[in-house]
């Protein structure tokens, strides 16, 4: 049964309630549940929604409660739930993001959570596909349904969720107010520890972007020192990542990179291949951002992440793949490669952060100022820059600052 079970994407905290309520419908404690293959520890993990469910471990579930797997998704017979059991088995292809769609405009009356869950979904797809107007605008209504539901799994989930959304769209103190919200409704309500550190990391990010570079060092000191066995892969390399950036900010290359480092090494790539693409993709950004620029090891993870950008990565994966290495051709003199690159991405790429977005302007002035339009293309970059101080982002400033000088004394040469 475990290869069938592998094709069925089961959702958290869905699953979890779903399988407490069919061992009490049964009597049966954890232990009895448990038996010899899985511990009470984790059984109680999987209920609270803390953990994942395996294949392996949907198929022993399903043994040991004489169920099928279908009985640990919704089981109401409509269209919007079909719908939800598509996407998740098959993916967020724009086919499955249109039947979401049309599912919940057909289904409005349909039961909150259900909702909420093919929101959360369908927010997903938008994120896919590069929709992040449209993901922005669900996520907002995703956060009212979590609220009509009362569950603090659901309201804090959805704060956190638009949070980054917001965050990576400029708006710094509105993703602040909404982290804030989602980690106070999961330490009060003692949610699963997964959705503290999510918490918690996002607004670690937001405090460094936003100049408070000795608190957010702090807090992600704090988070590293408490990593154990006991937390998940993916999740650490998501600390250790977070904790890099910030150090990086902070102007501590060697901390960066050490972190990056530790990353880069806790994450097999058969654990979660797109975790294992992305991080990649950080770390040749951090290795470009240093002083001096680390050319070589920016192009070997690259490599890497090239690799496998076209099994496993979404359109803005790629997008964020072909912006660095226009960056990597720049800073290695390969003027002419830096420019047919930043044609591919096109004036105004879709999907890409705010800051992201910048470097590709910035980057673009420089081949400009490279290729002898001195006079135009250095008043954008002072004007990016001064924008950049005005807005207290003196992170940012100064790596504009020091495109412009290097960009000079490259025509110069």
């Amino acid at each position: 049964m475990s290869s069938a079970v592998d094709q069925i994407q089961f959702q958290q905290p869905f699953f979890g309630r779903r399988l407490r309520a069919l061992r009490v419908a049964q009597g049966l404690s954890q232990v009895q549940v448990a038996g010899a293959e899985i511990s009470p520890a984790y059984l109680s993990r999987l209920e609270s929604g803390a953990r994942p469910p395996t294949g392996r471990v949907v198929a022993y579930l399903c043994e040991r409660l004489g169920v099928t797997p279908e009985s640990f998704l919704p089981t109401a017979s409509s269209s919007l739930t079909r719908a939800l059991a598509t996407v998740m088995s098959v993916g967020e292809s724009p086919a499955m993001t249109a039947l979401l769609e049309e599912a919940l405009l057909q289904e409005q009356d349909a039961d909150v959570v259900l909702r909420w869950q093919a929101q959360w979904a369908l927010a997903r797809c938008y994120q896919t596909q590069g929709r992040a107007a449209e993901e922005l605008d669900l996520l907002h209504r995703m956060t009212e349904l979590g609220d009509q539901s009362g569950l603090p799994e659901l309201r804090a989930r959805s704060r956190v969720r638009l949070a980054r959304r917001l965050r990576a769209s400029g708006d710094s103190a509105g993703a602040r107010a909404r982290v804030e919200e989602g980690l106070a409704l999961a330490e009060e309500n003692g949610l699963p520890h997964r959705d503290v550190v999510e918490a918690s990391l996002t607004l670690i990010s937001i405090e460094a972007e936003s100049g408070q570079l000795d608190r957010a060092r702090s807090d992600a000191d704090r988070m590293v020192d408490t990593l154990d066995d006991d937390i998940p892969p993916g999740l650490q390399v998501e600390v250790l990542w977070t904790a890099s950036i910030v150090c990086a900010r902070q102007g501590d290359q060697h901390a960066a990179v050490e972190a990056m480092t530790r990353a880069l090494k806790a994450l097999p790539g058969s654990e979660d291949p797109v975790l294992w693409m992305r991080l990649r993709l950080a770390a040749a950004s951090l290795y470009l951002r240093m002083d001096p620029r680390d050319t070589r090891e920016a192009q070997l993870r690259l490599a890497e992440a090239e690799a496998v950008a076209d099994l496993v990565g979404i359109p803005l994966h790629q997008r964020e793949l072909l912006l660095l290495q226009c960056q990597l051709a720049f800073y290695e003199g390969r003027f002419d490669d830096a420019r047919a690159l930043s044609d591919r991405l096109g004036e105004h790429p879709d999907g890409l952060a705010v800051r992201d977005q910048l470097r590709l302007d910035v980057l673009r002035n420089q081949i400009e100022i490279v290729a002898g339009d001195h006079s135009t293309a250095v008043a954008r970059l002072e004007g990016i820059a001064k924008e950049a101080q005005r807005s207290v982002n003196v992170e940012l400033a100064a790596e504009v600052w020091r495109a412009l000088a290097e960009a000079l004394k490259l025509a110069e040469n």
